[in-house]
């Protein structure tokens, strides 16, 4: 994650797992804990900092994508 993000959190759907996993970053730590999905499965992020690059965080999670 670039400096500019001081938190994150959200929802994310991995292709290869039927849960869902609830991903939470604060500075340099994270966690990630997954669990039964309650909605239909999706991918959902917020991302809380200064300054931030739209474009460049938007180009990190396009490249996860399958």
């Amino acid at each position: 994650m670039p400096q500019e993000v001081f938190r994150a959190k959200g929802i994310l759907w991995f292709s290869d797992s039927e849960l869902r996993h609830i991903f939470q970053l604060s500075g340099p730590r994270y966690s990630l804990h997954a669990d039964e999905w309650s909605t239909p499965p999706k991918n959902q992020l917020v991302f809380i900092g200064r300054k931030l690059n739209t474009s460049e965080i938007s180009s990190h999670l396009n490249k996860c994508l399958v």
